[in-house]
């Protein structure tokens, strides 16, 4: 089937009843600049495209309800100088290089998709009078321009399907709420007939003011918004597998499905004994977030072995779990995952948990995070477990590394810039170090926070989106540009943190309240909370380093969580000189009895390796992080001394040099990788 000419394009159109999946991603049509789906029109010479729709369009339309006087001519560009107007007159939005209609007379234009109308068989506009309208209402596909970011106005939800609509008063309804029954007879109101209306008003079932439509009994003064009367009875195989029906009574009950209160109105299913809110039917039987691996599927209670007392804990809010109502719990057997539904639904955590719906569990994909950055050279035996003794790691492929089991906290590891604390791998040429747990890190994994999986990188500068540090050495990025270090990356949800004693911490992402740490607070993002009391930690200071060095002492340092020393004049940090509030954490010198800020002791800037390279923007050459001792020069942007962490220059004969906080990116932009 071929269509020999359009409107002056020079070849013949070829129909094509379907498109493949990646024409429809990469191909817009001429004439409504929507991207290519279903039958439709194209040139094999210069990749010409055209909807069949677009390409069927009349040349003339007579009598147009947008513009009853003239008649509207189709063209194929859209200029001021052509058609009168480069804005429709109808959604008032660019038209721009596609096809539109046009009257010459009246200098005005329209979409083709604003005005390609729905016709009856006879051909006419398809029209209807309704009671809660004065003018009449045309039906418009759920193509039209008009139908874009627009609500019905009887039920105030996105216009997604064919609707009516009046152009003179910019009001549009769903096809399904303009063929509502103008009367009803309901089992909420039986004592009289309820009158469909339109108007703002308030309902007496959600007890909200709102507009749209509503039934009304004008003898008892009651109004119900037409959303809010629940039908009798609700068929949805997909969320439940019997009919739920409706139960009236003026009772409270708890949800079997929410576990939150609910009054007068729930569905009740006689052959699960339950009973249920209405929003609640539509709840998915299995969904998967990024905080557990396996999928978690809805349950209206859980069977407990009854030899089991425990208080089961809700895995996002860490709140006791109603065993008898519902819950969503891991699937996999022996597994004890569960979460509170309303913590599934909440919004907030749909976007920190990635919680989303499934539709077959058994189809769940897991990533595969067997890969790692290791080439083995050697083995060797260390108790009863094989572990290699040389290895070649691609962040290091120069030299190869060798495995040592001792600490070594006056060293760093190039991966997550911590001191050297457990076993390790060192370049023997080179100041290079990697805690075996880093070097064996997976190249793709899936972290608990927003996104489905995460890439290892291992170079770079780069701001950490949890803990909001400037660092250098490792860190995982998802697809969406989020860029982790490996501290906050490889801390978990929920863990048992050893202070003064032990704290069970899972994190809060809604919790806004001052770190005990440092007594700061963080408004865009949560912290970490302590199941049974108060303890709040924040991203940065919960991967605090339990013991650091510094110049000012020659002894390790030793983390201290708050100073039980009453004497006011111990209250001092001994680096600055300025005085410590006891109730936060400090690092102290057992030997020396020396206090100090944990920043005074690990800088400002303490996750950046001396030595590290960054590009710069607006220098030629790769500069390298250092520390000036012995002398200051002057810093390229402010002219003033460098005696912090500065960029230097080591191009022979290039003396540039500049401080990292006048040279780096904006803090709005996270990732500084090369």
């Amino acid at each position: 089937m071929e269509l020999q000419q359009h409107l002056g394009h020079p070849h013949p159109l070829v129909f094509n009843p379907e498109m493949n999946h990646q024409s429809e991603e990469t191909i817009c049509c001429f004439g409504c600049k929507r991207k290519g789906k279903g039958p439709n029109f194209s040139c094999s010479e210069c990749g010409f495209f055209l909807h069949k729709g677009c390409a069927e369009a009349p040349i003339e339309i007579q009598h147009h309800p947008f513009h009853r006087d003239h008649p509207l001519i189709l063209r194929q560009l859209s200029s001021i100088e052509e058609q009168g107007g480069d804005y429709c007159k109808v959604c008032h939005c660019y038209i721009g290089m596609q096809f539109s209609y046009c009257c010459s007379s009246c200098k005005i234009a329209f979409h083709l998709k604003c005005s390609l109308l729905q016709r009856d068989t006879s051909g006419n506009f398809i029209e209807i009078l309704h009671r809660t309208h004065k003018h009449p209402l045309l039906l418009m596909d759920n193509q039209n321009f008009l139908l874009q970011y627009r609500e019905c106005s009887g039920c105030s939800t996105e216009l997604v399907n064919d609707s009516y609509g009046c152009f003179d008063c910019s009001i549009f309804f769903h096809k399904k709420c303009v063929e509502l029954p103008i009367k009803i007879s309901h089992p909420y109101h039986r004592k009289h007939q309820l009158i469909l209306e339109s108007d703002f008003r308030f309902c007496n079932l959600c007890q909200i003011s709102h507009s749209g439509l509503f039934y009304r009994c004008s003898i008892c003064n009651l109004d119900f918004h037409s959303e809010c009367l629940p039908p009798s009875v609700i068929k949805d195989k997909k969320h439940h597998e019997h009919p739920l029906t409706l139960l009236l009574r003026p009772n409270s009950f708890t949800c079997d499905a929410c576990d939150t209160q609910g009054d007068n109105v729930s569905y009740i299913c006689s052959t699960c004994n339950i009973q249920v809110h209405k929003d609640c039917i539509s709840l998915p039987r299995f969904i998967r977030l990024t905080l557990h691996r396996h999928p978690l599927s809805r349950n209206f209670f859980l069977s407990i072995h009854f030899h089991d007392s425990r208080t089961w804990d809700c895995r996002i809010c860490y709140k006791k779990i109603n065993t008898e109502h519902g819950s969503y719990c891991c699937s996999r057997p022996n597994c004890e995952f569960v979460i509170h539904v309303k913590c599934a639904i909440s919004r907030e955590n749909k976007f920190w948990y990635d919680i989303t719906e499934l539709e077959n569990p058994d189809e769940s994909e897991e990533l595969d995070e067997s890969g790692n950055l290791i080439f083995f050279l050697q083995e060797t035996k260390v108790g009863d477990n094989v572990v290699a003794a040389e290895i070649i790691h691609s962040s290091h492929d120069q030299h190869s590394l060798t495995f040592n089991d001792e600490m070594n906290d006056n060293k760093h590891c190039n991966g997550c810039m911590m001191p050297i604390s457990s076993s390790f791998y060192y370049c023997s040429c080179c100041d290079f170090f990697l805690h075996k747990a880093c070097a064996e890190l997976p190249r793709r994994t899936p972290l608990w926070f927003p996104q489905s999986s995460f890439r290892l990188l291992t170079d770079g500068i780069f701001k950490c989106w949890l803990c909001d540090y400037d660092c250098s050495g490792f860190s995982y990025k998802s697809a969406n540009g989020l860029v982790v270090c490996l501290r906050c990356a490889t801390t978990p949800h929920n863990f048992t943190y050893q202070a003064k004693e032990p704290h069970y911490l899972f994190y809060d992402a809604e919790n806004v309240s001052n770190c005990s740490a440092c007594g700061r607070r963080r408004d865009r993002k949560g912290s970490y909370i302590c199941k049974d009391c108060n303890l709040v930690l924040n991203s940065g200071c919960v991967t605090l380093p339990k013991t650091a060095r510094h110049n000012f002492d020659e002894h390790p340092l030793k983390l201290v969580y708050g100073d039980n020393n009453d004497y006011p004049l111990h209250h001092w940090c001994d680096i600055c000189e300025k005085e410590r509030d006891p109730k936060f954490w400090f690092y102290h010198c057992e030997v020396c009895d020396n206090a100090m800020h944990p920043k005074c002791v690990l800088g400002e800037y303490p996750f950046i390796k001396l030595g590290s390279k960054y590009k710069y923007k607006d220098h030629p050459h790769p500069l390298t992080f250092i520390q000036k001792i012995d002398y200051h020069p002057l810093c390229e942007k402010c002219r003033e001394p460098c005696q912090d962490l500065t960029l230097e220059c080591e191009e022979h004969g290039c003396n540039f040099v500049g401080h990292w906080k006048c040279l780096r990116v904006s803090s709005e932009v996270y990732s500084y990788h090369h």
